[in-house]
């Protein structure tokens, strides 16, 4: 059934989509999230209609099919495909617009393009769609941390910083088993210099256990010894 299901939307990828617009030397709209919010021609909005319909009777209903291209988003995400995973969470939000998954995906795709402000907004709209979800909600706390660390004043930074690490605990909180949200914060700890708090996430993360990466526990190392 997963096979089907994976050839299904390999046809729809190749068949049903809209060709991207683009003026020349610019970025394909597909390759913007919510397809840079344009306006499209007449033409373009029957081929989505026809993508729609498509999508929805080779998967059951629309949500389900933009569950399915969300994964197949998240997969490639995974693998360090940001375009083409911005092009399926396209697929995945112009199926269902109400679904957290695309904005979250939108969220991740541009803290990673350091579009901190850009980032923050996409994974804001997720949070209010799915409050409790935890590794949305560390997801969401590592780009406020990274908006701390690119605020313009120190009352800014700390405002933001604050609000991560709240975040952190309130997700923390609800998934205490995932490691991975302790290695974010014990990399947002690091950014603003609290190095004994970041240690004291590192080791907890790995108690989980999670990795950490070797590189940020060398970077830890040269700013504080590792406490025993």
């Amino acid at each position: 059934m997963k096979r089907v299901a994976v050839a299904i939307l390999a046809m729809l990828l190749l068949a049903g989509c809209p060709e991207a617009l683009r003026a020349a030397g610019e970025v394909p709209s597909d390759q913007l999230p919510m397809y840079g919010n344009i306006e499209k021609s007449q033409s373009l909005r029957q081929a989505d209609e026809r993508f729609i319909r498509e999508s929805g009777a080779a998967f059951g209903s629309r949500e389900r099919a933009s569950d399915a291209f969300a994964q197949q988003a998240w997969q490639l995400y995974q693998h360090d495909d940001l375009t083409g995973a911005v092009r399926l969470f396209n697929k995945a939000w112009l199926l269902n617009p109400h679904s957290p998954q695309p904005y979250w995906g939108f969220g991740v795709v541009l803290h990673d393009q350091g579009k901190a402000h850009e980032a923050l907004a996409m994974l804001n709209r997720a949070s209010e769609l799915d409050p409790l979800n935890p590794r949305l909600m560390a997801d969401l706390a590592r780009t406020v941390a990274f908006r701390a660390a690119v605020a313009g004043s120190i009352t800014e930074r700390e405002t933001y910083f604050t609000r991560a690490c709240e975040l952190f605990e309130k997700g923390t909180a609800l998934e205490p088993g995932n490691g991975h949200s302790y290695g974010l914060w014990a990399l947002a700890l690091y950014e603003r210099g609290r190095y004994a708090k970041a240690w004291e996430k590192v080791h907890k993360a790995q108690e989980l256990p999670a990795v950490i990466p070797e590189k940020f526990l060398r970077m830890q190392h040269a700013k504080m010894p590792e406490p025993k």
